[in-house]
């Protein structure tokens, strides 16, 4: 298939052969014929929607984080022989990216096995009560079968986020617990300094995935293959709150938190994940970032959506939160889930806008016949 041909069949249906603005044309027919070679694949990847953004920094057992730009560097290249001049860079849109992610996500070949695994890694960002702000970091696996789920999380510990903070917690006497506060309800929980055992665990239930109600394996292969069907299926379960918290939220961002969950943790066919990818694509209030690397340095894309970052209706600080996606597009794989700052309040208070409050990077996720 030519790129023009691989674009056109990547359009959602709803969109049918609707005339393209030239910019659209010219941004699609230069990203396509950059494709050139096959990107080498890298391995399965995804964030525990169990510890999705809203929820991960309440509970703040689940992450930990960095400030903008403190997130790795770039991927090794090879010297060129001959200087070349660079190649203007090109920012597609959110639904261009979308696209591409969704044709490339639907050509990944079909696995299986006796368990789906995750493991990825969650990093929080919090200001402590005497001003100071520290990072916070998780480890977590889960193995899930049509018999239950295995967990085995790993907090890894905490940390002042710069010298300048480790300066401050030095000078309140080096606390070995920091009170996290959360808004509306006063002191949360004590955060510790010190790395903790690995924790496991097993659930028996069948219900083991959340998809804005819990769900089965079952359910998950059951789900509508196209864009419409599988967005009627979403919002049946659509309250016009968090699916975290009783706050209030919007059906765009809902459904983008729903649905980026099923494209980084759960184990739906390709077809599903390219129907994902072709919903978020027609939602207006996605946007794109951009390149971008994730907290491990790997180079992605990010699309995000904008909402309210209260914890619940008792929290009155009106901050606002963007909500990041990053994705391989030529693989069609997710790279990571990040929270940036727009507005401090709520967890949020006290960081700097553009701050990433809180990001899980998935390291691993596929299906294997092992548990260990």
């Amino acid at each position: 298939m030519n790129p023009i041909e691989e674009l056109r069949a990547a359009r959602p249906a709803h969109l049918g052969d609707a005339p393209v603005d030239e910019r659209t044309r010219q941004s699609e027919l230069a990203y396509a014929m950059a494709q050139g070679a096959p990107a080498r694949r890298r391995r399965n990847l995804r964030p525990v929607w169990g510890l999705s953004l809203a929820g991960a920094a309440a509970a703040v057992t689940a992450v930990a984080v960095f400030t903008a730009g403190t997130g790795g560097g770039t991927a090794p290249r090879a010297p060129a022989r001959v200087a070349q001049p660079a190649s203007p860079a090109i920012k597609l849109s959110a639904q261009e990216v979308l696209l591409v992610a969704a044709a490339n996500a639907e050509r990944a070949p079909a696995t299986s096995g006796t368990y789906w695994h995750t493991e990825t890694l969650g990093r929080n960002l919090f200001r402590a009560p005497g001003g100071y702000v520290m990072v916070t970091e998780q480890r977590d696996e889960m193995w899930v079968s049509k018999n239950g789920q295995w967990s085995r999380s790993q907090y890894l510990g905490a940390k002042p986020a710069t010298d300048e903070d480790r300066a401050r917690w030095a000078a309140a006497g080096s606390p070995a617990e920091i009170e996290l506060t959360v808004p509306g309800k006063g002191v949360g929980q004590l955060v510790p300094i010190a790395a903790k055992k690995p924790h496991t665990g097993h659930h028996a239930g069948k219900e083991v995935f959340w998809l804005g109600r819990n769900v089965t394996l079952a359910d998950l292969a059951a789900l509508p293959d196209d864009e419409v069907g599988l967005k009627g299926w979403l919002l049946k379960y659509y309250e016009g709150k968090s699916t975290e918290s009783d706050a209030p939220m919007a059906e765009d961002a809902w459904l983008f938190q729903v649905t980026a969950g099923l494209i980084t943790d759960m184990p739906v066919s390709a077809k599903v994940r390219g129907a994902a990818f072709r919903m978020l694509a027609a939602l207006p209030s996605v946007t794109s970032v951009g390149q971008v690397t994730d907290s491990e340095g790997r180079p992605g894309t990010a699309i995000a959506i904008e909402h309210d970052s209260k914890v619940n209706n008792a929290d009155a600080t009106g901050g606002v939160l963007q909500d990041r996606l990053i994705i391989d597009e030529s693989t069609g794989q997710a790279l990571a889930r990040e929270g940036v700052v727009v507005k401090p309040g709520g967890l949020q208070t006290g960081l700097e806008p553009g701050t990433v409050s809180h990001t899980v990077t998935i390291l691993e996720a596929g299906w294997t016949d092992t548990r260990d």
